[in-house]
């Protein structure tokens, strides 16, 4: 098999929600897009709502559990199971498509996560190794796992959370721009939208949003070769754990808690380790991100048995 660096492989599958019956996928990209924002919108401060909620009730019960900052965390990271209910009722409802459509296949799903949970740790130690031998990040030492209810607790809200996002992002946003336009378009405008939803990140700036568009490219393409949403979502989502809760440094700018390991970076070579962003925000990032993106492009795409 040849590798597909015009995206060809997967354009029947595309051509097969175009032809669904009572399709309601707009054709004109700008409407997609800001239909996009005002569901981002709503998620975003339905989530935002509904944490206020718990801490108010918390607090009137005499509960201080939300000073916790791994509790509080985890609540964040659990909430995001709100999104993932609000897109595939997007998805169904706006739409009128499968879910299906969203390359959320039962073929080989289990391989898949568990490959993309692999990975992911992978390419994340690659970062780690590379800050470190650079001495942009120093090594603090281990930490004591006392709480190991929590930290099993917040793998399951890693897990949430990175689905969410694919789903989201992968699953919806560039299938639906995929569909009526060119696949790389639909790559890039998911890519340039998922890093501005982290716009509002501590530590901020272009080299942290560069990584992020990169990373959306590179997850993008994960899911065109693969045909599946499953491996794409493990690997974002063991990415974002090893990094924070592994590894102990701030993933997007939000620190990290309880951790196995720590790390920290130096007063030095933050262009390679990121600041105050963390390690997304740096070149050793970018360097395993492109790597990864490059194999990606090069790979033979698996054929699309994903019935629509």
């Amino acid at each position: 098999m040849k590798s597909d660096l015009k995206l060809q492989a997967p354009k029947p599958f595309f051509e097969r929600i175009r032809a669904l019956p009572e399709l309601r996928i707009s054709k004109h990209l700008i409407i997609v897009m800001l239909l996009f924002w005002v569901y981002m919108f709503c998620a975003v401060y339905l989530e935002r709502l509904t944490f206020w909620l718990i801490g108010f009730a918390a607090k009137s019960a005499g509960a201080d559990w939300l000073d916790d900052f791994d509790i509080e965390l985890l609540i964040e990271l659990g909430l995001t199971v709100i999104v993932v209910i609000m897109t595939l009722i997007c998805c169904r409802m706006i739409e009128n498509r499968p879910l299906r459509t969203m390359y959320l296949t039962r073929r080989k799903c289990l391989p898949d996560y568990l490959g993309g949970m692999l990975l992911g740790f992978a390419m994340m130690t690659a970062v780690i190794l590379i800050a470190w031998g650079s001495g942009a990040i120093r090594f603090e030492g281990t930490q004591p796992l006392r709480r190991p209810v929590i930290m099993i607790l917040l793998v399951f809200g890693w897990l949430i959370q990175g689905f969410s996002e694919e789903l989201t992002f992968r699953g919806w946003l560039m299938t639906s721009v995929g569909t009526h336009h060119a696949l790389w378009l639909a790559v890039i405008v998911d890519a340039v939208f998922f890093a501005l939803l982290h716009m509002n990140n501590d530590g901020i700036s272009l080299f942290a949003i560069g990584n992020l568009i990169l990373f959306g490219v590179m997850t993008s393409l994960y899911v065109l070769r693969t045909g599946s949403l499953w491996g794409a979502a493990a690997l974002h989502s063991v990415w974002n754990w090893a990094q924070g809760n592994f590894y102990g440094m701030q993933v997007s700018g939000i620190p990290s808690g309880s951790c196995v390991f720590r790390f920290s970076q130096t007063d030095r070579l933050e262009w390679i380790g990121g600041g105050t962003f963390g390690l997304e925000g740096g070149a050793a990032t970018t360097a395993v991100l492109l790597l990864a993106s490059v194999i990606l492009l090069l790979l033979p795409t698996r054929e699309h048995n994903t019935e629509v």
